[in-house]
C-alpha cells in the first residue's frame, strides 16, 4: 500500500508508510494493583463514616463485697466528606475526522467510531492516573487535588489523630544504626494499628533515597544477601525486605511532579 508524496510536491510520486509508532506515557497503578482500596459509587455528594472509639483498661481489684469499676461506654463518632467533583471533557470537531487520514493507514480515512474511542482511552488513562494520585494523597495522609498544592483532604484532622514526626534515617552517616531507627518505626505503627493485625509493611520511597539506602553499610550486606543472594542477580526495586519492612522503589511522575 502506498499514498501520495505530497511533500515533494508531485502527487503522483508515491511513499510507502512502513510503520507507524503510538507512544503512550506511562501512567502509575502500583497501589491501584495492590488493591488496598476499593471503589463503590454512590448517589449522594457526600459521604458518611461512623466510628467507635472502643476503650478498654487493666481492672483493679476490689475488696468483696464493695462495687466493682464501671465500664466506660464506647464513644461514637460521624464524619461526613464532601465528594469532590473532578469533571473531564473532550470535544471531537468535524475537522478531526473529516478528510483526516486514519493514524497507521496509507489509504483510509479516519472514522467516526475509531476517534471516539481513541478519545475514550485517551480520557480514560487521565482517569486512572488521577484515581492513582488520590490513593497516594491517602496513604500519605494529605489528599492534594490535581494541581499538586490544593488541599483536599487532610485525613489526620479528619479522623482526629496525630501525625508522627519525620524520621531522619542519617543515610549519609556510615555508623547509623539504620535497624534501631527502623525498628522504632514500626513499633509507631503497630501502637497506632490498635487491634488491627497486618501482615507485612510496606514502604514506597523514590529511587534517590532507595539508593542510598541499600548503599549503607548496614543494609548493604542483607541486600546484597537478600534470599540467597537475588540482589546480585536481579532488579530488588520491587521489592526488598529488610527489619519486616518490605521497601519498593515507587515509578510515579506526571509533569514533573512526584507522587
Amino acid at each position: 500500500m502506498s499514498m501520495p508524496d505530497v511533500f515533494n510536491g508531485d502527487a503522483f510520486n508515491m511513499v510507502s508508510l512502513t510503520t507507524a509508532i503510538n507512544k503512550l506515557p506511562y501512567v502509575p497503578n502500583r497501589i491501584g494493583q495492590m488493591g488496598l482500596f476499593t471503589e463503590q459509587g454512590v448517589s449522594t455528594n457526600t459521604v458518611a463514616m461512623e466510628q467507635i472509639n472502643g476503650v478498654i483498661s487493666l481492672l483493679p481489684s476490689k475488696p468483696r463485697g464493695t462495687a466493682g469499676t464501671t465500664t466506660t461506654p464506647e464513644a461514637r463518632t460521624m464524619r461526613s466528606l464532601d465528594i469532590p467533583h473532578i469533571p473531564h471533557d473532550a470535544t471531537i470537531l468535524a475537522s478531526a475526522i473529516q478528510g483526516v487520514r486514519e493514524f497507521g493507514s496509507e489509504n483510509q480515512l479516519s472514522a467516526v467510531n475509531k476517534v471516539v474511542n481513541d478519545t475514550l482511552t485517551r480520557m480514560r488513562r487521565s482517569h486512572e492516573l488521577t484515581h492513582e494520585w488520590l490513593r497516594m494523597g491517602a496513604i500519605k495522609g494529605i489528599v492534594l487535588d490535581g494541581d499538586g498544592s490544593t488541599t483536599l483532604y487532610n485525613l489526620f484532622t479528619v479522623f482526629g489523630v496525630g501525625q508522627p514526626s519525620d524520621v531522619d534515617f542519617l543515610l549519609g552517616t556510615d555508623t547509623t544504626d539504620i535497624a534501631t531507627i527502623l525498628l522504632g518505626v514500626v513499633e509507631t505503627i503497630e501502637a497506632a494499628l490498635g487491634a488491627e493485625s497486618y501482615d507485612h509493611i510496606h514502604c514506597f520511597c523514590n529511587s534517590t533515597w532507595f539508593k542510598k539506602f541499600v548503599a549503607h553499610p548496614q543494609v548493604k550486606y542483607a541486600y546484597q544477601y537478600f534470599q540467597e543472594g537475588r540482589a546480585l542477580r536481579e532488579d530488588m526495586r520491587k521489592g526488598f525486605e529488610f527489619m519486616g519492612v518490605t521497601f519498593e522503589v515507587y515509578r510515579g511522575t506526571v509533569n514533573s511532579t512526584p507522587f
